[in-house]
């Protein structure tokens, strides 16, 4: 595992400010849309880190990637790659996110490239095939990160995440899709989850990074959204009475469960977007890919 720790002095452009003093950002990991679903994070399973990139398999290596951009008009050497995995959870920060390991990258100005962690991710806790990873790319003296241990993903362009779960549907038959809220701040905080169906261009986005046959993403399907229960195991009677939107308040530090409830009506597959918000702010989101068969 290569670290960033002691790198600070590695660089060659000068320091570069803008009115009071304050540095430009210029390197970034795109986010997607939803912001949660970053087109420059992929996974590659297996031992191979040239491979095609897929879903990880738990027992199995995979190998995470970033493609990091240098936005800025100065030439960037051994900028800090990181990247992360973490619990399957709509909320997370650094000190709840696990290490997978670094890289290093020196960009041109105006330039992009595809950054490999050096360390294999070792998968060990794979929640129903819910996938949550993350990647910041910064400069210790340049281009550094907030001193803040959240990652801020909507507005800090150094950090991206990706947090999609594949879920295998049978035709008509409800899915549960469980996951975690967390309140990751030091007081007491009330969240809102509301379910969304996102349109079909938000599947064929997802393609190259997710090694899903373009047959699936091509045919996309009608989804029934049930809403969110606290059980996985709820009749047609009960699924008729769970709530779309719910409010969950949560302690400093707290974390709950909950289920996804839905159903494929059509079609081979189709996505699923859990958005969290607070005081009427979006502050996490996950989302679920329905698969079917062609």
């Amino acid at each position: 595992m290569v670290e960033a720790a002691g790198d600070a002095a590695r660089t060659l452009a000068p320091t570069r400010t803008q009115g009071g003093g304050v540095p430009v950002t210029v390197l970034e990991i795109r986010d997607g849309q939803p912001w949660w679903l970053s087109p420059d994070v992929w996974i590659v399973p297996g031992d191979d880190p040239e491979g095609p990139p897929g879903q990880p398999v738990a027992g199995a290596p995979a190998y995470l990637w970033a493609r990091v951009h240098n936005d800025g008009e100065y030439e960037v050497r051994d900028a800090v790659v990181r990247f992360y995995w973490a619990n399957p959870a709509v909320g997370f920060d650094r000190t709840t996110a696990n290490l997978v390991g670094s890289a290093f990258v020196s960009l041109p100005p105006k330039q992009n490239s595809a950054v490999l962690c050096l360390a294999p991710w070792s998968v060990t806790a794979i929640n129903d095939g819910h996938v949550c990873v993350l990647a910041e790319a910064f400069h210790p003296t340049l281009d550094p990160l907030p001193a803040s241990p959240a990652f801020n993903v909507t507005s800090d362009p150094h950090v991206a995440q990706r947090n999609l779960n594949i879920v295998q549907a049978a035709d008509v038959a409800p899915v549960f899709v469980s996951f975690e809220i967390h309140n990751p701040d030091r007081v007491t905080r009330s969240f809102t989850l509301t379910a969304e169906v996102a349109d079909p261009a938000s599947l064929r986005r997802l393609g190259q990074t997710t090694g899903i046959d373009s047959q699936h993403l091509d045919h996309g399907g009608r989804v029934e959204v049930f809403g969110f229960a606290h059980a996985a195991c709820l009749g047609p009677d009960e699924l008729t009475h769970v709530p779309d939107k719910v409010e969950v308040k949560l302690a400093a530090g707290q974390r709950a469960g909950l289920f996804l409830a839905a159903r494929q009506q059509e079609g081979t597959t189709g996505l699923v977007n859990v958005v969290q918000s607070a005081g009427g702010r979006e502050v996490g989101g996950l989302s679920c890919l329905l698969k079917g068969r062609v």
